[in-house]
């Protein structure tokens, strides 16, 4: 490195600048391995003094200056000076080295800011410092000033597409750039935001804040490229959207003051991607641009920049290593003490076990996080999948959402032309249409930004996609969360659900595409145990009814000879008649006629659920291990890793119960919430079924009552209790109230029967259970439901004794009533509560009872909390949580721009010529250049000899191959070197195909690595041997892309993790990643972006960097490598694609 200074005479009488001093006559050379000899304090004395000598030769580093440099007050520090090259300051940093004796090998870095005010993003690089490796001063300062730069630095452009060439000016060069000194890796020299872009961008945002939702954009990539958001508050949603349907839905919704948040990705940095009809623009097409979209709740209007990145990456990686191993040993140990406790069937108290419990640390909550909840999975894969396609038929055709969503679906399941399916099916098409402005009237949907928008219009995508996504939303009960088709029943659940297709029941449960499981778990512990308990005692006692979970593909273990009496699917022979004991159509003898497959496994699906069940963990068990503390980037604990023994079939089973439950049962936790004067020994619960217009078409049906009764004016509503043995209740919770079945008869008539004295419904019909999950925490006996009714007792089929009520739209459930064992932390359920005033959210409201028809316990009136008091308190707070949007520089910058001025882009563009994007020249954009000939100067090189050499003893290709496979192969490879041939740089890229080694053989790749990040040991490694590169060979098997391809490492030889390596490579060189294994593989997944993961997963420091072993020189065998995989997939419980073994023989 040369740098230029003015003598003077104090620097030439300086001894150390005189050693620094060459013959040319004022020009100073720093020495890296002038003080390499020394070590310890005498090394870090000598450092500092180097760099006091730099400091006095005016230092420059990515567009910074070294100002000051010099030693601290403490032993080991010294404080740092930076400013910018007009002379600025921009900080002053005091760094502590740990202890000098073990500098610069493996010393610890601290530093602290003298400044009093500095920004968020500069606070961000000092608190990474503490993370960085020991290095020696010089690169220690180099590396921040490199952080530092890019935090001060402004934004990369965004790339826009005119509308209008622009003419030749070739002195047009008011905006470039003239840097004395300048690093490869400068990123304090970039230019500022073209106004084009901007212009472009405020004209969508106005027009999106026009429609009361929030747009944004936020830069990824290093600036490179952006995402962009669009959000509104969910308190708003309650507007459309009943809130009982929202807290169904996820409890998260109204808990909180957030918003529902739209992220937008795969600009690649182009905007705007779409043509006026539709499909991606031309440049958008060239550098494979492709919008994805992801679905969340945030507390601000846009999450934040880091939480942004994570959410729109396609891949991650589970960085599990052999100490967490470790760990999890001795917590499966503890976890089998644990279990002793839960399994001892002679201890009747169940005694929570005498281990002690971990502490579970609050975190604060992230203000910027980006929260996925229930409905993200489903919503996001109708948006990739169906949006586009949808507004492209929308622009051709004139149709509205639905039609283009009916035409869209018929395009799909035909395999037709939607030019030929619209002819044959036009009348179902606009009778879609149609429906949907019929519902309209009743249902309040988004604005329509494609309504009237004429064909030379151009799109505003963030406004369009974020209306089709509230639409959805609003309408998700209708459709199928899976197949996003129209649910053809008349049957509407409060919560979306699947249609009766098994693909799609399978996927629903299988790919975790209903509720999170986890959090309902975490958070509704007792609700999950009560789920779970009365599904056990239903499929015990032969009550359970459709939804069944069959069609799941669901394998377990041959249980035997099953007891009479207990559920088993309807093809073995048993029916539940709904009446007395459970009586076989065709008994079976002591042999089950199921046979066990090759697996030993048989198909759950011909067996009963009570053998499973008795399988799982209690659920507080589920809970404590999902809670565990993680390290920063490590994947959270997953369910399946509780208990390896435990087959997967057990854990769909507990997400088919959970998931299939469309109530909503919420625990009530405030004493002064709870129904007074009740029997104490029964737990509460609020419950909610049916439709989420069931509520509307009750206050519809109360009005019309008050409208022809003078008495229903006064006391709008009844309360009265409905009793029912406890097997029914797992089928109850799913379909609400309803009388198809005769239990105990109807001697007053077909209907509902309900009681107005809870003794009644308790003592006579809520039959005890004979039987009980052994895990169960609550130990559910009795279950009576509290409802609301229509006060028309005229009307019912029959009002004494009993209400008996034929019309259910009549009926609203509010309580779940549960008697059980109490747990000690439910005490205030064991006590009468206090004297009711007033709750957290204001006073207490309760039901005013008609004295006709009291609600009584053994003659006794009780009180009944208003059960819409909760939910308007709930949504009166969030109302008051909701602050105006304060928008961060970027979107202010968009906002404020004058529309007027001239687009500095546009101005740029003149004289150009052809513009570089992305690495591919298109006339039809503005391109801000930045003068990247240091790039090309020092670029990667590729070495043929070298590649040649590690191949000498290279396995044959593969010998099995498909037509799908070769195509999609042919594909990819264009993509490969299309992408290799158009990148600025090798060094840029990261890899290297060779072209003289792409032979006859599509299914055998060989890739080079390179340019790794220079201050990681593994480049440092690479480096010191003279390794040009790290050679893979990719093998794909015959079912690509479905299947994963197969990665390994041939050479260089990397260092064991037992041995103290890392960076993800297994002792036989190939990669430890989830997302090369059948788990998380993507038919979507490029291989240039698997690569990058790759890379990324090479890189990384944690638990320890990668390291080359001493034997570098010996290449990976395929064995090896193989081995190596399947360890790795053991130890994760991943699973190994299929004919992997095939593969690489």
């Amino acid at each position: 490195m040369v740098l230029t200074r003015t003598r003077t005479e104090s620097s030439i009488d300086d001894p150390v600048t005189k050693r620094q001093k060459t013959e040319s006559g004022g020009m100073w050379v720093y020495d890296v391995n002038k003080n390499s000899h020394l070590k310890g304090r005498r090394r870090f004395k000598a450092d500092l003094q180097d760099l006091e000598v730099l400091c006095a030769a005016e230092y420059e580093a990515h567009g910074l200056r070294l100002k000051t440099i010099g030693a601290g007050e403490d032993d080991g520090s010294f404080v740092v000076g930076i400013e910018n090259k007009q002379g600025k300051p921009v900080m002053e940093v005091s760094f502590l080295i740990s202890d000098t004796s073990e500098y610069p090998k493996s010393h610890s870095l601290f530093c602290h800011s003298l400044d009093p005010d500095i920004s968020s993003r500069l606070e961000a690089v000092l608190e990474s410092v503490v993370d960085q490796p020991a290095r020696p001063m010089k690169d220690m300062v180099d590396s921040f000033f490199s952080s530092v730069a890019a935090a001060v630095a402004p934004k990369a452009p965004i790339q826009v597409r005119s509308d209008s060439e622009g003419e030749d000016d070739e002195d047009d060069d008011s905006d470039t750039f003239d840097y004395d000194y300048m690093e490869d890796d400068d990123v304090g020299a970039v230019s500022v935001e073209p106004k084009a872009v901007l212009s472009l961008l405020q004209t969508n945002f106005v027009d999106t804040v026009g429609s009361s939702f929030q747009p944004g954009l936020t830069r990824i990539s290093g600036g490179d490229d952006f995402v962009l958001s669009v959000s509104v508050p969910v308190i708003s949603l309650a507007q459309s959207i009943p809130p009982r349907a929202l807290m169904a839905w996820d409890r998260r919704l109204l808990s909180e003051s957030q918003h529902l948040v739209l992220l937008i990705s795969g600009f690649r940095g182009i905007y705007p991607v779409l043509e006026n009809d539709g499909t991606y623009t031309q440049p958008a097409q060239k550098i494979s641009a492709t919008l994805s979209f992801k679905v969340g709740l945030s507390p601000r209007y846009k999450p934040g920049n880091e939480q942004a990145r994570e959410a729109v990456r396609k891949h991650g990686l589970i960085v599990a290593d052999a100490e967490d191993e470790y760990r999890e040993q001795l917590e499966k140990a503890a976890l089998e003490k644990e279990y002793e406790y839960y399994d001892d069937e002679d201890n009747q108290e169940y005694m929570e076990p005498a281990v002690e419990q971990p502490v579970v640390e609050e975190e604060e909550p992230d203000p910027e996080r980006f929260d996925r909840f229930s409905l993200s999975s489903s919503l996001e894969s109708l948006l990739d999948q169906a949006f586009l396609r949808v507004v492209q038929y929308r622009r051709k055709f004139g149709l509205g959402w639905a039609g283009a969503e009916v035409l869209y679906h018929e395009t799909e399941k035909l395999q037709q032309t939607p030019e030929d399916v619209l002819a044959a099916s036009f009348q179902v098409v606009t009778a879609a249409d149609k429906e949907e402005a019929q519902l309209s009237r009743t249902l309040t949907l988004p604005h329509d930004p494609l309504a009237g928008l004429s064909k030379g219009e151009p799109i505003n995508l963030p406004l369009t996609a974020f209306s089709y996504l509230i639409r959805r939303l609003t309408l998700c009960t209708k459709y199928c969360i899976v197949c996003h088709n129209k649910l053809n029943t008349d049957y509407e659940a409060l919560k979306p659900y699947v249609c009766d297709s098994k693909l799609c029941s399978y996927q629903y449960y299988s790919m975790n595409r209903g509720p999170s499981l986890e959090y309902e778990i975490i958070h509704n512990t007792k609700t999950v145990d009560l789920l779970v308990s009365l599904a056990y005692v239903s499929a015990a006692e032969g009550s359970m009814e459709d939804p069944l979970p069959v069609g799941m593909g669901l394998r377990v273990q041959h249980p035997g000879v099953v007891p009479v009496g207990q559920f088993v699917a309807p093809n073995r022979g048993y029916v539940a008649p709904g009446t007395g004991a459970l009586a076989p159509v065709d008994p079976i003898g002591p042999e089950t006629p199921a046979r066990p497959g090759v697996d030993g496994l048989v198909d759950f699906d011909t067996l009963n659920i009570v053998q499973v069940l008795d399988t799982l963990p209690p659920i507080e068990v589920m809970k404590k291990h999902l809670l565990k503390k993680v390290q920063v980037g490590k994947s959270k604990p997953k369910l399946k890793d509780l208990d390896p023994n435990l087959l997967p079939a057990a854990w769909l089973l507990l997400r088919w119960i959970v998931c299939s439950c469309t109530a909503l049962i919420e625990e009530i936790t405030d004493p002064n919430e709870l129904i007074q004067d009740l029997d104490m020994n029964w737990k509460q619960f609020r419950l909610t079924v049916g439709a989420p217009d069931a509520e509307a078409k009750f206050k519809h049906a109360v009005q019309d009552a008050a409208n022809k009764d003078l008495n229903a004016q006064n006391y709008p509503v009844l309360y009265a209790f409905h009793g029912s043995p406890l097997k029914n209740w797992h089928s109850i919770v799913r379909h609400g109230l309803w009388y198809r079945q005769i239990t105990h008869g109807r001697a007053y008539g077909n209907g509902v029967y309900l009681a107005k004295d809870a003794q009644t419904s308790m003592g006579h019909y809520a039959v005890a259970s004979r039987t009980a999950w052994k895990h169960s925490a609550s130990c559910p006996s009795n279950c009576v439901a509290l409802a609301e009714v229509v006060n028309r007792p005229q009307e019912f089929v029959s009002s004494s004794p009993y209400f008996v009520i034929a019309d259910t739209t009549w009926i609203v459930c509010r309580y779940l009533l549960i008697k059980g064992i109490t747990q000690p932390e439910d005490a205030f359920t064991n006590k009468p509560a206090p004297t009711p005033s007033a709750t957290a959210t204001g006073p207490i409201r309760y039901v005013s009872i008609d004295p006709l028809h009291k609600t009584v316990v053994s003659g006794k009136t009780i009180q009944i909390p208003d059960p819409t008091h909760q939910l308007e308190s709930v949504l009166q707070q969030r109302q008051a949580d909701v602050l105006e949007n304060i928008l961060d520089e970027e979107d202010m910058a968009i906002f404020s721009l004058d529309p007027t001025a001239e687009s500095q882009s546009q101005s740029q563009s003149k004289g150009k010529g052809k513009q570089a994007v992305n690495g591919h020249y298109d006339g039809d954009h503005d391109y801000m250049d930045i003068d990247d000939d240091d790039d090309y100067l020092d670029d990667w090189n590729h070495d043929a000899d070298y590649v040649q050499r590690a191949l000498e003893t290279f396995m044959p290709p593969p010998f099995e191959s498909t037509n799908g496979a070769s195509m999609a192969l042919q594909k990819e490879l264009r993509l490969m070197l299309k992408e290799q041939d158009n990148a600025k740089s090798l060094k840029e890229l990261g890899w290297y195909m060779p072209p003289e080694l792409l032979g006859d053989n599509l299914y055998q790749w060989i890739v080079e690595m390179h340019s790794f990040d220079p201050d990681i040991p593994i480049a440092q490694d690479l480096r010191k041997n003279n390794i040009n590169s790290i050679i893979f060979e990719i093998r794909f098997p015959p079912t690509f892309p479905i299947a994963p391809p197969f990665f390994r490492i041939i050479t260089p030889r990397f260092l064991p993790f037992i041995h103290g390596g890392g960076g993800h490579v297994t002792g036989g060189g190939s990669i430890c990643m989830d997302l090369l294994t059948s788990n998380g593989w993507l038919p979507s997944y490029t291989i240039p972006a698997v690569l990058m993961q790759i890379k990324l997963a090479i890189s990384n420091l944690e638990p320890r960097p990668a390291r080359l072993s001493s034997q570098w020189r010996t290449p990976y065998t395929v064995s090896e490598s193989l081995a190596g995989f399947k360890r790795a997939a053991a130890t994760h419980n991943w699973t190994v694609p299929e004919g992997l073994d095939r593969l690489v023989r």
